[in-house]
């Protein structure tokens, strides 16, 4: 069983390396205990964010971050066990442990961290620089650009294996010279849907999230998560951080985000 002894008192840093360091050994563990270690590691990082008042200082994309790790820690805690396990959370259980790492790495919680903190806050920049160039595209190309992201349809009548998607830094160069031409992108032949109609819902969808969240949704697409499954992780975590009190502005009356945590009861 997983050791429940409350957080030292004064060391709430200590706290957070202690439950991550659990949940780096997950695979061995039986998944009610990795699922346990999950929730644990997840309300002691909120706790330490939360008592440290330095969350609201944080830049936007890092805020939308931090309170995604809360999301997919709650997650991966909360969903029925019955029908979902190790297999199916595994992408989720490895994704939180880095971001939870890094939200950590921010507060100094965890020795080493400098290099985590240096090449996840230079992904971060990157992302920055890469909304700003997709946001800079006419409305057409950005929708390419996000369609050139996204598998194919499962139900195209094309009979030949899909091709290897790009990235998001390749689908960004080639649209930047042909948008700067003039040249409109070539329509799909794709006949289960009209051309560009997925990629202008999801260019939609990405611009109603708030700025950080935008740019943290852009970081996840260069690191190979799909444009739709981005937009819905960054939607749904949203409403998933109120059970930690924190309120965004896009889907709630107040207070205006940023937002810092409340206190738990």
């Amino acid at each position: 069983m997983l050791d429940k002894t409350a957080t030292p008192e004064g060391r709430p840093s200590a706290g957070v390396a202690a439950a991550l360091g659990v949940l780096d050994g997950w695979r061995a563990m039986s998944w009610a205990d990795a699922a346990e270690a999950a929730g644990r590691a997840t309300h002691l990082l909120w706790d330490h964010w939360n008592c440290s008042g330095a969350f609201e200082f944080l830049a936007a994309h890092d805020e939308a971050a931090v309170l995604h790790a809360l999301s997919v820690g709650h997650r991966v805690r909360s969903e029925p066990r019955s029908r979902l396990g190790p297999d199916f959370w595994q992408s989720r259980v490895d994704e939180f442990r880095t971001e939870a790492a890094y939200s950590a790495a921010l507060l100094g919680s965890l020795q080493g961290s400098t290099s985590l903190i240096t090449e996840r806050s230079r992904k971060a920049i990157e992302a920055v620089h890469q909304w700003q160039r997709l946001r800079a595209l006419p409305f057409a190309w950005q929708d390419e650009v996000l369609e050139k992201l996204s598998p194919d349809r499962r139900y195209s009548w094309r009979a030949d294996p899909a091709s290897a998607l790009p990235s998001l830094d390749e689908a960004l160069r080639h649209a930047e010279p042909a948008a700067s031409n003039g040249t409109p992108p070539v329509p799909g032949d794709d006949r289960s849907l009209l051309a560009g109609e997925r990629g202008q819902d999801l260019v939609s969808r990405l611009s109603r999230l708030p700025e950080g969240w935008q740019t943290e949704a852009v970081r996840r697409m260069a690191n190979g998560v799909t444009p739709l499954t981005a937009v819905s992780d960054a939607a749904q975590s949203i409403n998933i951080v109120r059970v930690f009190g924190v309120y965004i502005a896009w889907n709630a009356p107040s207070p205006p985000y940023p937002s810092r945590p409340a206190p738990r009861a």
